[in-house]
């Protein structure tokens, strides 16, 4: 990594840490701000409205005590205008309609006062939250980069205790925001003159207030993602589990070489096809089986034991059985699979947000408090791997653990080669009697055709289902093992013909057992591919016949019709009273304003008529082959067309992508909005839109036609392969 890249990488920490900052500790200071405002202002009003009731109670028994004596008797109030003069019987209706008004405006202000507690509590809360999550994420971080047993108690800890302080963040949030709201949707109604304006944003703070009460709703839901941050899910795995009856020379094996290790012997022994080398301590789900596996379990590659010697075996086992000893135990057992599930969780947790401003915090806290452990998870798995590295050469030699290295980094493109040929070739081989070795044929694949450069390969990483590793060229280094010719043949170095591998020696029917993994893998790939094929069958099954399309141009006809109407009246006006306009003797005014108006009027009318006659034409026409426009001189095959967008902002246009082999159409002459770019190969058509359907309806509908084309070309390369490509004897596959 570069010095600019280091820059970069460190301001994006530094914004993001500030843009924390202000959603967990500003935000909810702004909110406690808020509340306390909210909380004068509600005392204000009660005080003002519990005041003009008890002024306005004593004064109506004032005037019903003069209206019992004299009912006309007129009376003087002092009103915001000057003296009001009023007979008493009209000043006791027009009293009791005020006292009721004030009393409903006493009962809304007792309301929504604990409202304001209720918001300042939820922002303390979330302030405490955030707080503490930043100081429990910052501490934890710095503590986990003394030792690899620190960072597992560090993690522990945060572990316990970051569910609560997300909980504490997400319901302060939820209580403060939705409480604030419902506070000045409910202020609305103390408002004397609630007009129509008043009320349509008394409407809107009620459904503000709603969204709020939904989205902590569903805020609250997503909580139940946050509990279970640190429940490991169990680890997918294909293969058979091998027990000690079943090989007794691979168990007498393995334990020799725990045994030099002073490491803890696996309790499972898996064998597949599709992996690399690995151990854990997690749960695995083993199909086809389909057993749930707890305890230690040691998963060894099929294709990698044919290829490799005994001593480079040893190393490779050796290395892996060094992470079942020492603090490499719990870290795989109690760390590991929890820090993946804490991302699982979290990842999880940011889709339920959904962009929500209550989630959202909580969100960014808890990737906050992950990432300060990321560079010591990052540290300390590096140091494991080149420990184990270490280690396991101490059971042979470090060259070869060094050629084991490199020998299982070049091995990888050969078995991918194979079992991608078989998946592809699975539908035809399901149903042939040849009793497929898909090991064997990897082997033989090496024996004849040799290895791939294993120079540029060096920087590769070994590949793990839980774990990174560093590149190889420096776990070599690490080694004190130098990259030379010696090393490089040795690596690299074809099987003999009619040379028993080691795992002949480790499996009493070697044979048998690379023909059941590879029979369990092409069935897996069948399965795999039939779903595939009903899920292209339906979607070619989902458009049938062809659409056809019309440009939307009766808006436009419209807007010019008047457009020219407003012309040839601004017109007419003009000459019948060009007195009135000052032109009266101005012969050559009268006529230039004529002509300007007449030939706008005539064009408007023209264009009108132009697009009701190419009303009629169609915009596009959508068959299962492709896509066929007026616009255009041929033509585009669905095939054809790479991706493709639908504009719909300023003016509606379906923009084309076409591959580089497809042929670049020509445009109309006629096709105004249309546009053809031949160097970036862009069909762009364009349309004031499409009758009948909204812009994102008919980005759907152009989906279907696009997808259902390369699903039909994808079953008929699938149904017209050859035998002869499935046994292997034709050149043309």
């Amino acid at each position: 990594m570069n010095v600019t890249q280091t820059s970069g990488n460190r301001r994006t920490d530094i914004r993001a840490s500030l843009v924390l900052i202000v959603w967990v500790l500003l935000v909810p200071i702004a909110l406690v701000a808020l509340g306390l405002w909210q909380a004068q202002r509600a005392a204000e009003t009660l005080e003002s409205a519990g005041r003009s009731s008890a002024e306005l109670s004593t004064t109506l028994a004032q005037v019903k005590e003069v209206a019992a004596t004299d009912p006309n008797a007129n009376l003087t109030f002092q009103g915001d205008g000057g003296p009001i003069h009023l007979s008493a019987q009209v000043a006791i209706s027009r009293i009791e309609r005020a006292l009721s008004q004030t009393d409903e405006d006493l009962e809304i202000s007792r309301i929504r006062q604990p409202l304001v507690w209720v918001t300042i509590g939820g922002a303390v809360l979330a302030f405490m939250g955030g707080g503490a999550g930043l100081i429990t994420a910052t501490l934890s971080g710095l503590r986990a980069r003394r030792s690899q047993r620190q960072l597992i108690k560090s993690f522990q800890r945060l572990g316990s205790v970051l569910p609560f302080i997300l909980a504490m963040l997400v319901i302060g949030f939820c209580v403060g925001v939705s409480s604030a709201i419902l506070f000045e949707a409910i202020s609305i109604g103390l408002w004397a003159d609630l007009t129509a304006g008043s009320a349509k944003l008394f409407a809107a703070a009620v459904v503000l207030a709603v969204v709020a009460v939904y989205s902590a709703f569903m805020a609250v839901r997503g909580l139940r993602d946050v509990f279970a941050l640190f429940t490991p899910e169990p680890l997918d795995v294909s293969g058979r589990a091998i027990g000690e009856a079943e090989a007794p020379e691979l168990w007498r094996f393995a334990r020799s070489l725990a045994d030099r290790q002073n490491a803890l012997l696996p309790d499972t022994i898996i064998v597949g096809l599709t992996e690399g080398f690995f151990v854990t301590e997690s749960q695995v789900h083993l199909w086809p089986e389909d057993r749930l596996l707890t305890g230690r379990s040691l998963y060894l590659p099929a294709p990698y034991l044919d290829l490799l010697d005994r001593p480079e075996i040893t190393t490779i086992i050796g290395h892996e059985f060094a992470h079942f000893s020492g603090e490499d135990t719990s870290y795989s057992q109690r760390f590991s699979p929890i820090y993946a599930g804490f991302w699982r969780a979290l990842t999880a947790l940011k889709r339920v947000d959904g962009g929500r401003f209550v989630l959202y915090p909580a969100v960014r806290l808890g990737f906050h408090a992950i990432q300060r452990f990321d560079h010591a998870v990052w540290h300390w798995s590096r140091l494991r791997e080149f420990e184990a590295d270490r280690m396991g050469s101490l059971l042979g030699t470090p060259a070869d653990a060094a050629s084991a290295l490199i020998r299982t980094g070049v091995i990888a493109p050969a078995i991918s080669h194979v079992l991608g040929k078989a998946h592809s070739e699975s539908d035809h081989a399901a149903h042939n009697d040849v009793l497929h070795d898909l090991v064997a044929q990897t082997t033989e694949l090496v024996r004849t055709e040799g290895w791939a450069d294993p120079v540029p390969l060096l920087e590769d990483r070994q590949p793990h289902p839980t774990d990174s590793h560093p590149p190889t060229i420096r776990r070599i280094s690490a080694l004190g093992v130098d990259v030379d010719e010696d090393l490089l043949r040795r690596a690299t170095r074809r099987p003999e013909q009619g040379v028993r591998s080691f795992a002949h020696e480790l499996f009493p029917d070697w044979t048998g057992l690379c023909r059941r993994l590879s029979q369990d893998f092409i069935d897996d790939a069948r399965e795999v591919r039939a779903l595939r094929r009903e899920a292209l069958e339906q979607v070619v099954a989902d458009v049938a016949g062809e659409t056809v399309v019309y440009d939307n141009v009766k808006p436009m006809i419209w807007t010019m019709g008047i457009v020219a109407g407003i012309f040839g009246a601004f017109g007419l006006s003009v000459v019948v009273f060009s007195a009135q306009a000052g032109l009266g003797y101005d012969k050559f005014g009268q006529l230039m304003m004529a002509a300007v108006t007449g030939t706008g009027a005539t064009a408007c009318a023209i264009y009108a008529a132009f697009l009701y006659r190419s009303a009629a034409r169609p915009l596009m026409v959508l068959n299962p082959d492709g896509l066929i426009s007026s616009r255009l001189d041929r033509s585009i095959a669905w095939t054809e067309i790479a991706d493709y967008a639908v504009y719909a902002s300023s003016r509606f246009a379906l923009r084309l992508w076409l591959h580089q082999d497809a042929a670049v159409p020509q445009k109309n002459w006629r096709a105004i909005y249309s546009k053809i770019d031949r160097r970036r190969r862009i069909v762009t058509l364009g349309a004031l839109g499409v009758r009948g359907v909204k812009p994102a309806e008919f980005s759907e509908l152009v989906g279907r036609y696009l997808y259902a084309a390369y699903a039909r070309r994808e079953l008929a390369v699938a149904a017209s392969r050859p035998l002869s490509c499935i046994q292997g004897t034709s050149g043309d596959c």
